[in-house]
């Protein structure tokens, strides 16, 4: 719902919502745009503390952590991205402060010292541009004044959790103010690890600030800096290996206590364990996601003759570590890991002029994001195909540590169905030499360059009639460098032996460098009709794109045409009509949009026969409704709802 960030414009009404949707501060009842706002006021009294909490109270928005704290997936209505890859962007975009944040990894921090939070709903790629097919969300954080001031928030809870917030702001000299937050956040386990050797998990510890300095310079004219750190360590691996029925039984239940369906024990599972209740879990390996953020903006504003000029640049990093017990249990089948360590530079520049008939928003935008990723995984469990032969190299310890892999003593003893000729095994042998784990690595590389330019109009024919007209122009270049390393770990040898494993002539998928470079078109028409002066109604079409790419199998042995990996371009054609209204003295806000979406090469994930996860271009239709009420029968009271309908079809 729309939440207040000024005062009241009717004594125990509602509160008038001002927003930046349109690159310029407006009434968020005043724009063709369906978007949802939220102050920090509420925030704070709808218990926000994470960037996942935005969407309590916004209709047909869902930001979420499908794979715990190492992933986000924004949704708005529906369009969201399915391939957690970290080097995937999403077609919901984020913004904070105006900046592009290209990476999912980026939304881990806590949100803190926010003046609001903008969802727009819909393609925006005229004025944001980025891949914001589905809409995006912005938060705007507060920033400096000349009034000396500040806060300390604290709370405590169960399991020693503990957040403090806190900002102090003020004048530093007459021509420059300071700003300075922070938030801390620490919470104990939830679940006890009964397996030696690997850490209790849902345990977790954060930390962000941010430093803003304002210069007011001369010629109306004004400068603002900004610097932020972020990091967050949590101890993940909330799930248990449950005994369970085998579903070729015609069920798939809990064993009962005198159960045995694997031959291990009665109420056993496949390691010879029985259920262990809730809170409690068996891992071999601690499973953790280590992140930081660091960043830097710049953004000079100048007012002159009538006319507004904004140029913002950015230099933001982000660094990720990440490790799971796939198989939940004490034995190694299988255990995922991956990272990222990116860079990313950006810079906008912009001028916006107007009257009360014409505004219009002109400027250029560039983007350059460097990634270098890995992923990878080790156990036995997923490997049953003879395609590899080994390569005994004296060096593949520090060629794997070239790579960044970290080296665990913990592994148990196991046999890996792999053949090796460092034995001497027959042809057709399955086995690998007793102690080994086989494991995979893929580093990879991709190196993003973005240009574009954009212009938008807005020209009031009369008090009822409005149009908006818009494009954007974009240029995207992608270098792709992929690699996949199989290996045999030997756990229990006293060197840490790994021997590197090349592959079979059959198998295509080894380094895979490719290149694509795309030009992409955006663009906006939209009639407004101001019915009344709390009433508008709007009717347009909206073309949004995202950019095609790479996919990066995790396993890359199932590939055999490499061509599988390359995805095109994603084109949206919106169509949507949408009202805005007031009633009641303004104590009542009713606001409601209709749309349907037609794409062509919708980037479409799917899963092969050997569960390989793959992005493919399909057609896909897309329809829905939303609509808002709020509510304020006195000022001590206000109430809210909001519903959303969607129905999507990819063919």
């Amino acid at each position: 719902m729309a939440r207040a960030q000024q005062p009241a414009t009717t004594s125990g009404g509602l509160e008038e919502v001002i927003v930046t949707a349109q690159k310029r501060e407006q009434n968020l009842q005043d724009i063709g745009i369906a978007m949802s706002a939220i102050s920090a006021a509420d925030l704070t009294d709808l218990g926000v503390v994470g960037a996942t909490d935005i969407t309590k109270s916004m209709p047909a928005v869902v930001l979420t952590q499908p794979n715990g704290p190492s992933s986000f997936s924004l949704a708005i209505r529906g369009v969201v991205q399915n391939d957690f890859a970290d080097h995937q962007e999403s077609p919901a975009a984020i913004y904070v402060d105006d900046v592009y944040v290209s990476q999912m990894v980026g939304l881990a921090f806590s949100v803190f010292d926010v003046d609001r939070v903008e969802v727009l709903r819909g393609p925006q790629g005229t004025l944001f541009g980025r891949n914001a097919t589905g809409g995006l969300a912005n938060y705007i954080t507060r920033k400096p004044t000349d009034q000396a001031g500040g806060y300390l928030d604290t709370t405590f809870g169960q399991r020693n959790l503990g957040r403090v917030e806190g900002a102090i702001n003020g004048p530093l000299s007459s021509s420059v103010d300071g700003r300075f937050a922070f938030q801390s956040n620490h919470y104990d386990p939830l679940f006890r690890n009964l397996f030696g050797g690997a850490s209790d998990a849902e345990n977790g510890n954060d930390f962000a600030l941010r430093a803003q300095l304002l210069f007011k310079l001369p010629d109306s004219s004004q400068l603002l800096m900004s610097a932020r750190y972020a990091r967050q360590d949590v101890h993940a691996g909330s799930w248990e290996e449950y005994a369970t029925l085998p579903i070729s039984a015609g069920y798939d239940a809990l064993a009962g206590p005198n159960d045995n369906p694997y031959g291990t024990c009665p109420g056993c599972n496949a390691s010879a364990l029985k259920n262990s209740g809730p809170f409690v879990i068996r891992d071999s390996i601690s499973g953790f996601t280590r992140e930081k953020a660091t960043g830097f903006t710049a953004r000079y504003t100048r007012d002159f003759a009538g006319k507004s000029l904004t140029v913002i640049g950015d230099y933001s990093t982000w660094r990720k570590d990440y490790q799971e017990d796939s198989d939940a249990s004490p034995v190694t089948l299988f255990q995922f890991f991956n990272g990222s360590n990116v860079d990313q530079q950006s810079i906008e520049a912009r001028l916006n002029g107007g009257d009360k008939k014409l505004n219009w928003t002109a400027g250029i935008y560039g983007l350059r994001i460097n990634g270098d990723y890995f992923e990878g995984w080790e156990g036995p469990a997923f490997f049953t195909a003879q395609e590899f032969h080994s390569q005994t190299n004296p060096n593949t310890q520090n060629y794997l540590n070239a790579y960044g892999f970290p080296v665990d003593g913990a592994w148990p003893i196991g046999t890996a169905p792999y053949w090796n000729d460092v034995v001497q095994a027959p042809p057709g042998s399955t086995l690998a030499p007793p102690g080994s784990v086989p494991a995979t690595r893929s580093p990879y590389s991709l190196l993003t360059k973005s240009y574009a330019g954009f212009a938008q109009v807005e020209y009031r024919f009369t008090d009822l009639l409005g149009l908006t007209l818009g494009g954007r122009v974009t240029s995207d270049k992608k270098d792709f460098d992929f690699t996949w390393i199989p290996y045999l770990y030997y756990p229990q040898s006293p060197t840490g032996q790994i021997t590197v494993l090349t592959q079979t002539a059959s198998l295509q998928l080894h380094h895979y460098p490719n290149s694509r470079s795309d030009t992409l078109f955006s663009g906006k028409a939209q009639l407004d009709f101001h019915l009344a002066p709390d009433l508008l109604a709007y009717a347009g079409v909206n073309r949004g794109v995202k950019g095609g790419g790479f996919t990066a199998p995790l396993f890359p042995f199932f590939i055999n045409d490499l061509s599988a990996l390359i995805f095109r371009p994603e084109k949206l054609t919106s169509y949507e009509v949408g009202l805005k209204s007031e009633f009641l003295d303004r104590r009542l806000r009713v606001n409601g949009a209709a749309y349907y979406y037609d794409y062509k090469d919708y980037q479409a994930l799917i899963y092969t026969v050997s569960l390989e996860q793959l992005i493919v271009n399909a057609d896909a239709t897309h329809k829905g409704a939303e609509l808002e009420l709020e509510w304020a029968p006195s000022e001590a009271w206000r109430f809210g709802a909001g519903v959303a309908y969607v129905d999507a079809i990819v063919k």
